[in-house]
């Protein structure tokens, strides 16, 4: 769906004026979660000096910052909600608050945190069989084919219930208008599919010293990052030009070349679900791009990288600049807490000379099942829990950077413990992000879209020839 499509979208739904652990937990105690790739990633939020006695000077946040809200906060007390999420820096950095919301609301939390793939498997079985044991969970792409399958609850009937939500002290015009817009099945639903609650956007990382060793300005344009590249893989012993991911999977290769096709002009389906655009000359393009940028400047291997390759790659000082991918690798590579902090730049990421910046952006959101028990409670917990009072707590006083609502990207305070060019550059590049759309197959066609990706990466056949067959794929998918 083009850019325009969706602002089109958003105006005619009035969105914009609606504005490796396993096991359970409870409130602010247990793990804290991990990255989605299991370990550790230094995201988590410090514990605020939380507690669990119910004394409100000893919670993260004072109950006064909600009590403005004209919300029946303490009407299902003595009731409690299980949440299904993945190992992530949001369940880090949240924790330490639930206490609060705890006391706020009477309402117990018990938390189901498990590895991504195993937190997937769960959540299917889960909703497919109409068990409802989460009444919140994390989604992410297969929400269309959650939402069709009758599996989540549209929330709109929680919006319009005022003893659940009110709108002026919620302020949702303040979420980003891609996080709205994947929150609302990613422009395939006229109704709210979840509560965004924490977002990625692409932007661009590069080696500072090199680029001053070699006189090289940052990359505005696609070709003059290619030239970077370059410059650095011809200069430099024991360094590649880039990196990027060239692994297969909807969240891998394609993530990042998705980007590029709409900066070329194109967009994933031209006619849904008839033609899927991926063999148009814009997406061809942009594929012959970055396959020849890996292949001729990228490490050896470049079609198996993942995104915690390419990271690990610029951790270790092995790559002038990544390709561009999500500021979720901040802490790693420019947060407190990274040793090579001082030699990385970040800046939007290139577009082609005569084309238009428009970078990928991926939110996760948490829905509601049909057959949870306390649907509710749950639409509580994730209006408090995505609430400008709680989003700032959990990025000024803790350790994220993912927030979906703008006022946090320019909280001074904020900006200050990130810094001021990562939260300007990330601040531009979400208000001008093109999130992919996400329809009820793309998990489907969407993995082998991204193997004839890898295959061209890896050279055994070429950019057209792939992108021409990932076209067939998906069309034929949804004509059988």
């Amino acid at each position: 769906m083009t850019n325009s499509n969706r602002r089109k979208f958003l105006k005619a739904t009035g969105v914009g004026l609606l504005g490796g652990l396993a096991g359970c937990t409870r409130g602010g105690d247990g793990s804290d979660g991990s990255g989605s790739d299991g370990s550790s990633d230094g995201s988590g939020g410090t514990d605020g000096g939380t507690s669990t006695d119910g004394t409100d000077g000893d919670l993260a946040i004072p109950l006064s910052e909600y009590e403005d809200a004209d919300i029946d906060w303490r009407q299902f007390e003595g009731t409690s909600i299980n949440i299904g999420a993945v190992q992530h820096p949001w369940v880090s950095a949240i924790k330490p608050a639930v206490p609060v919301f705890e006391e706020l609301t009477g309402i117990d939390v018990v938390w189901n945190v498990l590895p991504e793939q195993q937190f997937r498997t769960k959540r299917q079985t889960d909703v497919s069989t109409g068990a409802g044991q989460f009444d919140v969970f994390y989604m992410d792409q297969v929400v269309n084919q959650f939402r069709e399958e009758g599996w989540i609850q549209p929330l709109d009937p929680f919006f319009d219930d005022d003893s659940l939500f009110d709108e002026e002290w919620y302020e949702p015009d303040d979420l980003f208008e891609a996080s709205r817009w994947q929150a609302h099945g990613g422009g395939y639903s006229d109704t709210w599919t979840g509560m965004p609650i924490t977002v990625e956007v692409q932007t661009q990382f590069y080696r500072k010293d090199l680029y001053e060793k070699h006189d090289l300005e940052v990359a505005e344009t696609l070709e003059e990052f290619r030239q970077n590249a370059k410059t650095i893989h011809e200069n430099e012993s024991d360094v590649v030009g880039t990196v990027g991911r060239g692994d297969k999977g909807y969240g891998m290769n394609i993530y990042i070349l998705n980007t590029f096709l709409r900066e070329f002009g194109s967009s994933l389906w031209t006619e849904f679900p008839t033609d899927s655009g991926l063999d148009s000359d814009g997406v061809i393009n942009a594929a012959e791009w970055y396959v020849g940028l890996l292949q001729d400047y990228g490490p050896e291997g470049a079609s198996t990288q993942t995104w915690s390759d390419v990271l690990s790659t610029m951790q270790e000082g092995r790559a002038g600049h990544i390709v561009s991918d999500a500021n979720l690798f901040w802490p790693g590579l420019t947060g407190p807490d990274s040793s090579v902090a001082d030699n990385i730049g970040i800046a939007k990421v290139p577009s082609p000379a005569d084309g238009q910046f428009s970078p990928n952006a991926f939110n996760w959101q948490i829905s509601t099942s049909k057959n949870a028990q306390n649907s509710e409670q749950a639409f509580l917990f994730m209006v408090w829990a995505s609430s400008q009072p709680t989003n700032t707590w959990m990025h000024v006083e803790g350790d994220a950077a993912f927030s979906v609502r703008q006022s946090v990207w320019e909280n001074d305070e904020f900006r200050s413990r990130v810094g001021e060019n990562f939260a300007q550059v990330t601040l531009e590049s979400l208000q001008e992000a093109a999130p992919d759309p996400f329809d009820r197959k793309y998990p489907q066609w969407g993995q082998r879209y991204s193997e004839e990706l890898q295959r061209a990466i890896a050279g055994q056949k070429s950019a057209e020839e792939a992108m021409t067959q990932a076209a067939s794929i998906a069309e034929d998918i949804y004509s059988n």
